[in-house]
């Protein structure tokens, strides 16, 4: 019997499967891409399966473990939501990659895999109670309490990115003003440095020379490597 373990990611923009050996760290095989302009939960799931069946090669998993992006009933891997993504309104993620790969699997929000990860492996071992914190597309936390995943009510005590922090500020993606992940999101943070160099034609002249002044091409990695080389528009827009 196969000892292969298939981990999956779902994100925001970004979708990636790994094969790893049961009880190694290391991967024996990853690619990643990403969810294509207007994707839906259809062509997500139709990506990942096609990129996981590349870098199984005809072997069966021995079991499925799976991060996504969006709040997860963790009890039944039915993914509840996600604000980046259409159509994933209550899709049943766990038994549709059961079916497809013959294989039981767990699926959960990707912030609580990785507190639990950082628990087990990382930077939180030790320690019985911490807080995982994700910032990239949305803005997740993960919990652990007493040494245990914490999920709250409906699996929600990890949602902080949409928490109100400014009533009067921008539209969020779920409806709300002035949610965390609408003010510090990396999407978000780019898109607020964009237009703010539209219209300071004289400043983020570091940050102009990285994206050879093609605003467009800014992304949060662009703004945090600009911030870290001085450039004063970065990091106003990173304190933020």
């Amino acid at each position: 019997m196969t000892n292969k373990i298939l981990a999956l990611d779902f994100g925001g923009t970004k979708l990636a499967a790994a094969v790893l050996n049961a009880g190694e760290r290391n991967w024996q095989d990853y690619q990643k891409t990403f969810s294509p302009p207007h994707a839906s939960a259809q062509t997500d799931i139709e990506i990942i399966q096609t990129i996981s069946h590349n870098l199984l090669k005809g072997e069966k998993p021995a079991a499925i473990g799976v991060s996504f992006g969006g709040p997860v009933d963790a009890t039944t891997g039915t993914v509840r939501l996600s604000h980046h993504v259409k159509g994933w309104e209550n899709i049943p993620l766990k038994q549709i990659l059961e079916t497809e790969f013959n294989s039981p699997a767990i699926v959960d929000n990707d912030a609580n895999v990785a507190a639990l990860g950082e628990h087990r492996f990382g930077a939180g071992q030790g320690y019985d109670n911490l807080l995982y914190i994700t910032v990239s597309t949305g803005v997740g936390g993960g919990w652990i309490l007493n040494g245990k995943p914490w999920r709250g009510v409906q699996s929600m005590a990890g949602e902080i990115g949409h928490v109100t922090v400014d009533p009067e500020g921008p539209i969020c993606l779920c409806g709300k003003r002035g949610c965390v992940e609408r003010l510090a999101s990396g999407p978000y943070i780019a898109q607020q440095v964009r237009e703010q160099l539209q219209y300071q034609p004289q400043e983020g002249q570091i940050l102009r020379s990285l994206v050879n002044n093609d605003l467009e091409a800014i992304t949060a990695q662009e703004v945090s490597q600009a911030a870290m080389q001085g450039d004063k528009i970065a990091i106003k827009a990173i304190k933020l």
